[in-house]
């Protein structure tokens, strides 16, 4: 069965493009954290200051981090970075490196660090200034996840030094068999040339030998890097139907050859899961749930609402050594059997027909209460740059409306490319999920069994200090063009409330 989509104001032709993607690449196009998305945006405070933190890890491991910091005060005399091993800690790892400022800016510094191990890092940003210390704690997840393909102008380059470097080397070895040892002046005899024509044969099966074995090294040393490359934990699911209950399992076990998953699963806002369904069954339709861990690895949670039909199935779950990962899977979903009862009170939905452009100013109705939604940023949005995705949420006379926090925050965005390659989930402080700060901050404070493992597993989850005026923004930075559908989940007034909007990067 395929997937179609109506998406207005867009043209129709683009829709099954869309869904043939997801088939394809979308569903296992995952790298840590999030499908598709690898860099980290962090907005939060470094002690008394206000950062903006990137990191652009490498696709490579060992490799070097791209790390960019933005501070909101001119008053700042020092920032350091430092990379902090999730095994090792602050006490086991180096010392802070100070980056310097970028030329020409007097908020924004620019640095590189080393990660050197697989698994959970975490980049400890540390701001000095005439208001005293602080830092920022923003973790990062340090896998290999791409190979670098050999050009092939390099490779023709490289075909043709060996050839001239093997030809090199028989004129030597002919040479040293023969002209090296005549007198000077001395003519070469038959004989010594024959015995030189012999060395120089002798050498040509040596020397396809050393290359044939160099060749096989080369290769056993790529297929060693395969195995060590990252590959998405896969999420196995199934629907089961009686007369009171469509019930949702999954399943969620590592396909890399080493664990990825080795730490028993921690609650992120509280909820052991964030799963995320897209579909299309009439309507656009979008629904935020949160299982729960029957038992190891295994979640499951009622599917109370969404109409039958196929979905995109993307989950979210944070360990206890620091990482965060993103399962995903597509699925068809039975007809209900009749009223089912949700599984938890924070799960969200949304169904609607129509999908507002993300432009300056653009405004959708949200489903009840006469609340409107507005696109307010003013920037066009260029891939590979930094921007705030804002909005801000209006009752029908036009007044900001506070908000209440959902599952800790101000609110939440879900972005997903047309083609499925990328989903992330946004909070306003950014792309990383919180209870990740603590386990490194409960790390660093000893609060570990002599085994490594938290003492508190149950971590507090209070939501963060931010406005909960009615305007909210997302930093982001989007990794390619294309044109991405958002999800903006608030909650005014006891009701969890969706806007749907679709933009274009360039």
């Amino acid at each position: 069965m395929s997937l179609q989509l109506s998406v207005p104001p867009f043209h129709r032709s683009t829709v099954p493009s869309f869904f043939r993607a997801v088939l394809i690449v979308g569903l296992f196009a995952v790298t840590t954290a999030h499908v598709g998305s690898p860099n980290v945006v962090f907005d939060g405070n470094a002690g008394p200051y206000g950062v903006r933190v990137i990191v652009r890890p490498p696709m490579v491991v060992p490799g070097l981090a791209e790390v960019i910091v933005r501070v909101n005060s001119d008053d700042v005399s020092r920032v350091g970075i430092r990379p902090v091993f999730w095994r090792a800690g602050v006490k086991g790892s180096p010392t802070p490196d100070e980056i310097a400022r970028v030329a020409g800016q007097t908020r924004l510094y620019s640095g590189h660090l080393w990660l050197m191990s697989r698994g959970a890092y975490s980049i400890y940003v540390n701001v000095d200034g005439a208001r005293g210390s602080g830092t920022a704690i923003v973790p990062v997840s340090s896998f290999a996840t791409g190979r670098l393909d050999l050009p092939k102008g390099l490779g023709a380059i490289l075909v043709l030094l060996t050839i001239l470097l093997v030809a090199g080397l028989l004129t030597i070895v002919r040479a040293a068999a023969g002209d090296s040892l005549l007198a000077p002046g001395e003519s070469m005899s038959a004989t010594r040339r024959r015995t030189a024509n012999v060395a120089m044969g002798i050498a040509v099966p040596v020397i396809t030998i050393a290359l044939f074995g160099g060749a096989r090294w080369w290769s056993a040393v790529d297929r060693l890097y395969e195995r060590t490359m990252f590959r998405p934990p896969a999420a196995d699911v199934s629907v089961s139907v009686d007369s009171t209950h469509r019930t949702l399992f999954l399943y969620v076990h590592d396909t890399s050859q080493f664990r990825a998953i080795f730490s028993p699963v921690v609650p992120d806002h509280g909820k052991m899961m964030h799963l995320f369904l897209v579909g299309r069954t009439g309507a656009q339709v979008f629904a935020h749930l949160h299982p729960v861990e029957a038992e190891s690895l295994h979640f499951t949670t009622e599917l109370p609402w969404v109409p039958a039909g196929p979905y995109l199935l993307f989950g979210d779950i944070a360990t206890e050594n620091g990482l965060s990962l993103t399962v995903s899977n597509r699925i068809d979903i039975p007809a209900a059997p009749g009223s089912v009862r949700a599984s938890d009170p924070d799960d969200a939905w949304d169904w609607t027909t129509h999908v507002t452009a993300g432009v300056p100013n653009a405004t959708r109705q949200l489903t009840s209460g006469g609340y409107t939604m507005t696109w307010d940023t003013q920037t066009p949005i260029v891939a590979g740059r930094a921007v705030d995705l804002a909005f801000s949420v209006r009752d029908s006379a036009g007044n900001v409306v506070p908000l209440q926090p959902y599952l800790g925050m101000a609110g939440h965005a879900i972005v997903v490319r047309h083609d499925a390659s990328v989903f992330i989930h946004l909070h306003p402080m950014g792309t990383i999920a919180p209870v990740t700060q603590r386990v490194f901050a409960q790390r660093d404070a000893g609060d570990t069994t002599t085994a490594g493992r938290l003492r508190t597993v149950s971590l507090p989850d209070d939501h963060m200090v931010m406005p909960l005026s009615g305007t909210l923004a997302f930093p982001y930075e989007f990794p390619k063009p294309g044109r991405y559908r958002i999800w903006v989940q608030v909650k005014p007034k006891d009701q969890v409330l969706t806007g749907t909007f679709d933009v274009d990067v360039r």
